[in-house]
């Protein structure tokens, strides 16, 4: 199996976002308000995996309407997203690097993937859907698609984004794996399993891709980086303390696991454009 990474967008922002510690009035604030010149970039992170049945793409990044010209654009930012996740992310997408754009590179077509799965519902990992039309699945878990999106996390995630397309929604079952002990087992041979880790969102979804002994862990935004799990620093974008906490305390014993080959967070400046081979 090859993890390709790919860098599909930008966002700036408030170093409280990654290590904020929980989230507050102060933290919220400053994440609004806080100067260009004062934020800091972060990736965001797509990850496209050659499996043997096929490929497999999670998450989407952000869509190139958001950003026409390659550049940073207010205007076109506040087209797609609602003026107060305008504020919080200041994105863009670099000409070349949109999800379609960056498969097609590859020589791969929306058509060519046998699965589009999505760790949870926030626009950057799901803005660039209009742009997998024809993949042959399209897969969320259900504690994601229908709660998460009908409570508080329903300011974050704008629902034209992602509502008008055919998502496949799948329960998490019992399992010895994640926080909660949630899972799916996509292809019910573990070497793709989708790992509920809520607090960032209720039904966000880590996922597993193992050969053998060895295995890579996508954490989606449980984690910014590995300081999150080395220091219990939690993410400052959340709504759930405790349960990121959780979250982080099961990543911290997959990533000391002799068998892992890597943890990798959606948003880690750290991790650069990669293939890893399993």
């Amino acid at each position: 199996m090859k993890i390709h990474v790919l860098h599909c967008g930008y966002i700036r922002v408030s170093d409280t976002v990654p290590f904020g510690n929980g989230i507050d009035l102060k933290n919220t604030g400053k994440q609004m308000l806080t100067p260009d010149k004062e934020r800091i970039t972060l990736p965001v992170c797509v990850y496209l995996a050659e499996h043997p049945k096929g490929l497999l793409l999670f998450d989407t990044g952000w869509c190139r309407d958001i950003s026409p010209d390659g550049v940073y654009d207010e205007k076109a930012v506040r087209r797609v997203l609602p003026g107060h996740l305008a504020a919080f992310y200041h994105p863009w997408l670099p000409a070349g690097l949109a999800v379609h754009e960056q498969l097609a590179a590859m020589g791969i077509r929306p058509q060519d993937l046998e699965y589009v799965i999505l760790s949870h519902l926030d626009p950057d990992h799901v803005a660039g859907l209009r742009h997998l039309q024809g993949a042959k699945h399209i897969l969320l878990p259900e504690d994601e698609y229908f709660w998460s999106c009908r409570t508080v996390y329903k300011a974050r995630q704008p629902r034209n984004l992602w509502i008008d397309y055919p998502i496949e929604r799948r329960f998490y079952r019992g399992s010895p794996l994640g926080p909660n002990r949630w899972a799916i087992d996509l292809f019910e041979d573990e070497s793709v399993q989708l790992v509920n880790v809520p607090g960032h969102t209720d039904g966000q979804a880590a996922a597993i891709l193992r050969n053998g002994k060895r295995f890579v862990l996508l954490a989606a935004d449980a984690a910014f980086s590995p300081r999150n799990w080395q220091e219990g620093i939690t993410p400052g974008f959340g709504f759930a303390k405790k349960w990121q906490q959780k979250s982080l305390a099961w990543i911290a014993e997959m990533a000391a696991d002799p068998g892992c080959a890597a943890v990798l967070c959606s948003h880690d400046p750290e991790v650069p454009p990669q293939t890893i081979d399993l």
